[in-house]
């Protein structure tokens, strides 16, 4: 594959370095925020769904100057993720993801474990994905590549009603190695999450007195 030409002066690709660097730590941070919350004040658990569809917009942060371009590019797209919850508290899940501007692109399939905890109407998620990522950029001609993804993130899900939930936010880290180079990647999504059967609470039975 052809090298893409820099087009960013050495100061301004420094610049965009350092600011990505931080990215790991800012999505970290953000989970954390959201695992505070959950935890704040006591509230009864809500029964924990035994499969949840997910679909909704995202917004991605694609590190496009660890290839060349001067700054990062803000893509638009989508993420559609269904989930199955084996026990309370832990399922897998899968994600199909694509964001898009006029001459760029990301997408990826990836799946893996899921971690769930319920409080109240709120429902906090967190999850650990390995899959395949492809873009698509148009510099001096098309060029594609695809490569492994990491991706680390999770998010806040809150019930309107049994059947459906409004997914507030999820964040994604995203680590990719496309075009012969290293991306760490930041994605926004928010949607609906459809969810049916339940895995109901298990229920302490008091011994009779003697």
């Amino acid at each position: 594959m052809k090298a893409f030409p820099a087009v960013a002066p050495p100061l301004v690709q420094l610049k965009h370095h350092l600011l990505l660097e931080r990215i790991p730590g800012t999505a970290a941070a953000l989970l954390l925020l959201l695992l505070t919350i959950g935890t704040a004040r006591p509230s009864t658990a809500q029964e924990m769904p035994r499969v949840q569809l997910f679909g909704g917009y995202s917004y991605a942060r694609y590190d496009t100057p660890s290839f060349g371009f001067s700054s990062p590019t803000g893509l638009n797209g989508y993420t559609f993720s269904p989930a199955y919850n084996v026990i309370r508290g832990f399922g897998v899940v899968a994600e199909l993801s694509g964001q898009y501007t006029t001459n760029r692109n990301l997408r990826d399939v990836a799946a893996g474990p899921q971690f769930l905890y319920s409080r109240g109407k709120m429902m906090f998620f967190a999850h650990v994905l390995f899959g395949e990522a492809r873009s698509l950029v148009q510099a001096g001609g098309p060029q594609e590549d695809s490569s492994r993804v990491t991706t680390l993130g999770g998010g806040l899900d809150y019930s309107i009603s049994p059947r459906f939930a409004v997914r507030a936010v999820q964040v994604d880290y995203l680590r990719t190695n496309l075009f012969n180079t290293k991306q760490d990647n930041l994605r926004f999504s928010t949607g609906l999450v459809y969810r049916w059967g339940t895995i109901k609470k298990p229920h302490r039975t008091l011994a009779p007195n003697p």
